[in-house]
């Protein structure tokens, strides 16, 4: 497992198996980059994917939330241009792409992720659940989710599960520290995402 990361100047904890120290050429004033994948996913066998353009958010609504509107489309659009950038092609529906990437706005709380392999956070409302399907990790981390914090996960929609109602991660990104203020600075948020695939080669079809 490969992970590479920026670190700002925010209190995040990071623990993760197999994780090495950070990179100091890699350090960051502005926001930490986090990304990880499944080693045994062979990246170049997708060819199709798909963006959800609703941003879902996790906050503390008892209902599922969803952000969309022109910012959170030019964000969903960068993801998409940054994947189409790897060599994939955009499918015309969910259900006619080989990889979808769901992303989520942390809004309000904190949260500790920590888990795997396996689901996990399946008790929160809408979340990891259109079409029905739940998300399965096939690799273990933990690390601290902070408010205006963005999460991009891209699921294998065809990789079997030991449960067969759900979908496999095979990459996910977190990125922090992209506030300004109490707004989220979409110029960072731009440059995080660029560097999210820079430090994921291997999320490539070319």
């Amino acid at each position: 497992m490969k992970k590479l990361l920026l670190f700002p100047l925010l209190a995040v904890a990071l623990l993760a198996s197999c994780e090495k120290d950070p990179d100091m050429d890699k350090l960051e004033n502005n926001y930490l980059v986090y990304t990880n994948y499944d080693s045994g996913t062979d990246f170049k066998t997708f060819n199709t994917y798909y963006v959800i353009d609703s941003i879902f958010i996790i906050g503390n609504s008892e209902k599922a939330e969803y952000w969309n509107n022109e910012n959170s489309q030019k964000i969903v659009t960068a993801f998409g241009d940054q994947l189409a950038a790897a060599g994939y092609i955009p499918a015309a529906g969910i259900d006619d792409a080989d990889i979808v990437l769901q992303l989520s706005y942390i809004s309000t709380t904190y949260y500790m992720g920590s888990y795997g392999p396996g689901p996990w956070w399946n008790s929160y409302p809408g979340y990891w659940n259109w079409g029905g399907w739940g998300w399965y990790y096939p690799y273990s981390f933990a690390y601290t989710y902070s408010t205006g914090s963005i999460i991009g996960e891209l699921v294998d929609t065809n990789a079997p599960t030991p449960q067969n109602d759900k979908l496999t991660v095979v990459w996910n990104s977190y990125i922090c520290g992209l506030l300004a203020g109490n707004n989220l600075s979409l110029s960072r948020t731009m440059e995080a995402i660029s560097q999210a695939f820079k430090q994921s080669p291997y999320l490539t079809n070319k």
